[in-house]
């Protein structure tokens, strides 16, 4: 006898055989079918409370699956794409959201404290650039500023959360008449942007243009809240989304406050599971096992960024080249599903699979030593995207950005590697404006070097310090390519 299949639940249990329509059977059928598919969760509870596992269905519903003692580990069955949420039994706060993946190693959750960066970590950056040798410094990398630069307009990663009842486009109000798009923002929903104190933004109800209200960057403030009128607050206080936004503004305050460093990150997130290369001194080198033309040198410890020397050969940069060159297109800022063209990133793009050939399954395998990261990881499915081809001509760029973003989930960007494939005659080099206590680093490498960066700090933050930008070309063509990894899994 067929079993029914409990929708809501996504589980499957026994019941009393009755007649069914048509939606119930098409249910039973899609439930054994993908029954086939489950995979493994694990969570290890370290707090001190139980912790309740929570499975979210497609519209927000929660069943409770679990509950998990401190010290303890349960398992559960379940499938890729399902989310979970681990939340304090006493306390209701959100610890952890989960979105399950087809690999069971990225399943392992670890719940607990866990040790925090700080802004006054002892750096000893005392030596400056000096210390990497004549053979890169100055030709390849080299100061942005002969000392510290403290613009009027500071830099600065913003989260937004709106609680009105409609999306927000938002503007950057650049004194035209209608400002500069950046975005949406959803209803109960949230936005990041990189911006500057003292930029306002103005944002108007979607698809019209319904202004709604204006909003000054102020510096140190990484948190705009945009409260709608007293009437439509009474049942905003009753939701999930506003539990979880006042649980997070809590954190947001307490972290900065013990760190000095703003919470960029979604919250909550565990530590990232992936291996970090160390980053001790200025001129540090780790040597890559099995490429022994390759070495990483440290350049700076906070961002935490490497040279990478003699990565691609001459015929491997070509092949990269001349596929940009049939399937570049505009590049365009924003995720996927809302990206747009700007006039802050004003290069062209493409994208080639690590299936594409053979010689791209080769170079990922590489990648992949040089990053220290398992061969495996390295596929869209996992930890990796498709590698990005980017193409500058004269005078093109890509203003100061972050790679991380909050989008509502803990996977983010971990890491970039940017290689060089071709560079400008002059200029065109990748800038970090806050490295090197606000001197900024400017990375102008030969063909076939790269650099890479983590965007991530080893307590699961976003590194705002990982600010950098596609430097104007001055003359000649650029032609690079970025791989991105996230942790703990890629999510676009």
């Amino acid at each position: 006898q067929c079993t029914r299949a409990d929708t809501q639940a996504g589980l499957c249990c026994a019941q009393e055989n009755t007649m069914a329509d048509l939606w119930i059977r098409i249910s039973i059928a899609f439930f054994c079918f993908i029954h086939v598919s489950s995979v493994s969760m694990t969570v290890t509870n370290g707090e001190a409370e139980i912790v309740d596992v929570m499975w979210i269905g497609a519209e927000g519903n929660q069943v409770k699956i679990s509950d998990v003692g401190p010290g303890q580990s349960t398992s559960v069955n379940t499938f890729a794409g399902h989310k979970f949420e681990m939340r304090g039994q006493s306390t209701g706060n959100l610890l952890l959201t989960h979105i399950v993946t087809p690999s069971e190693a990225d399943n392992h959750i670890k719940l607990g404290s866990v040790p925090e960066a700080n802004h006054k970590w002892s750096l000893d950056e005392s030596e400056g650039l000096g210390a990497l040798g004549n053979d890169i410094h100055p030709q390849y990398i080299d100061y942005i500023h002969r000392k510290p630069y403290y613009p009027r307009e500071s830099p600065m990663g913003v989260k937004f959360r709106n609680f009105f009842a409609f999306d927000l486009d938002y503007y950057y109000d650049d004194g035209s008449e209608n400002g500069v798009y950046n975005g949406i923002i959803k209803s109960m929903g949230r936005s990041a942007i990189i911006s500057y104190s003292t930029h306002r933004f103005i944002l108007k109800k979607r698809g019209t243009n319904e202004e709604i209200k204006r909003v000054t960057m102020k510096k140190g403030e990484h948190f705009v809240i945009l409260w709608p009128s007293e009437e439509r607050m009474k049942a905003v206080k009753k939701t999930k989304f506003y539990k979880d936004v006042m649980q997070e503004k809590e954190h947001i305050e307490s972290y900065q406050e013990r760190t000095g460093l703003p919470w960029l990150a979604y919250y909550p997130r565990n530590p990232p599971i992936l291996p970090m290369w160390p980053a001790e001194y200025i001129g540090q080198e780790h040597s890559i096992e099995g490429i022994d033309s390759t070495t990483l040198k440290v350049i700076s410890l906070r961002p935490r960024i490497f040279f990478v020397s003699n990565l691609l050969n001459k015929n491997e940069r070509e092949y990269i080249i001349n596929y940009g060159k049939e399937k570049a297109k505009r590049s365009a800022v924003g995720n996927a599903d809302a990206g747009f063209v700007t006039e802050t990133r004003t290069s062209r793009t493409a994208w080639i699979p690590r299936t594409h050939s053979p010689l791209m399954n080769k170079l990922f395998t590489r990648f992949s030593k040089v990053l220290n990261i398992s061969d495996d990881r390295l596929t869209h499915s996992r930890n990796a995207e498709n590698l990005q081809v980017v193409y500058y001509g004269k005078n093109q760029k890509y203003s100061p950005h972050h790679d991380f973003n909050d989008k509502g989930s803990p996977p983010q960007r971990f890491l970039t590697l940017f290689i060089y494939l071709q560079p400008a005659k002059s200029g065109g080099g990748t800038g970090f404006p806050l490295a090197m206590g606000r001197r900024g680093i400017k990375v102008t490498p030969k063909a076939g070097d790269a650099v890479l960066w983590y965007n991530m700090l080893p307590d699961g933050n976003a590194d705002e310090m990982s600010l950098h930008e596609g430097m104007p070309v001055g003359s000649g063509e650029k032609w690079g390519c970025n791989l991105w990894v996230w942790d703990p899994y890629v999510n676009f």
